[in-house]
């Protein structure tokens, strides 16, 4: 049941929850909810528009979207993710700005709690204080902002479907020029309009952005860095940890096994 549909079925509930999986390159248009929602990606990687915010929500991070705000989401790859929808007219009172957050260990432990509790039938007190914690949660947890990573342009998009697939591409920019049909000059200047950045810095993004998904695989860090295209695991890690401030080790590390609870979540998946 779509979410909209699940809300007016259940009116009354202070929350709801829904596992769902989107595959690569799948897009929920622009929309919106009459309840706040948070997304928390348990695998792969999601671009979400919020307004004029856009973000990229990887699997150790949530989004917060208060209700009644037009929103979309693109899978930039197959992404398992879990969604709650809050009751703006109960009695937590939730942020009223969008926020972008780490999901820390007792976050994640938090939402797992209230999944298993929304097909029981808990008491209202216990709910409204397992929301009033998690509302607390997000007001304090840092934010967590991944900037803009698909391009709307349609020559940097192909460039960006080539890097998804291969992003150990070596092309020079006078070599992606001539494989999109435009100019060294104009696939710099789209870069500076859409990012504010030079073309290599966003293809560095990208392939930065794309190696999160791969944390979260058995390769090594080394052989992580040869399939991005970097030419030693040093340099890798030197370019992560100026991004994300922390090296692909310690994401790793810091990262939890969110698939057995998605299957269990969503056991047709």
């Amino acid at each position: 049941m779509l979410a909209n549909e699940l809300i007016k079925t259940l009116p009354e509930r202070q929350f709801l929850t829904k596992a769902m999986l989107m595959t690569a390159g799948y897009l929920d248009d622009w929309h919106e909810h009459s309840w706040h929602q948070i997304v928390f990606p348990v695998k792969g990687l999601l671009q979400s528009n919020i307004d004029d915010i856009c973000t990229v929500v990887p699997h150790n991070a949530m989004l917060f979207i208060p209700s009644d705000r037009i929103h979309k989401s693109e899978a930039i790859t197959d992404t398992e993710f879990l969604a709650i929808y809050l009751n703006p007219n109960q009695s937590v009172d939730y942020p009223a700005q969008p926020k972008s957050c780490l999901v820390s260990p007792f976050i994640k432990e938090l939402i797992l709690l209230l999944f298993q509790q929304s097909s029981t039938s808990s008491s209202d007190s216990s709910i409204t204080n397992l929301l009033t914690v998690l509302r607390d949660q997000i007001v304090i947890a840092p934010n967590y902002e991944i900037p803009l990573l698909i391009p709307r342009d349609k020559r940097l998009l192909a460039i960006f479907s080539q890097l998804k697939e291969q992003p150990d591409t070596s092309f020079t920019l006078k070599e992606w020029a001539k494989q999109v049909g435009a100019s060294e000059r104009t696939l710099s200047r789209l870069c500076a309009n859409e990012f504010g950045q030079s073309f290599s810095l966003w293809r560095q993004h990208v392939r930065l952005v794309l190696s999160l998904q791969l944390l979260d695989s058995n390769l090594t860090v080394q052989d992580i860095a040869l399939e991005l295209g970097y030419g030693s695991d040093s340099a890798y890690i030197y370019a992560f940890k100026k991004m994300f401030n922390q090296t692909p080790s310690k994401y790793r590390n810091d990262s939890f096994g969110h698939r057995v609870m998605f299957n269990s979540l969503c056991p047709s998946n």
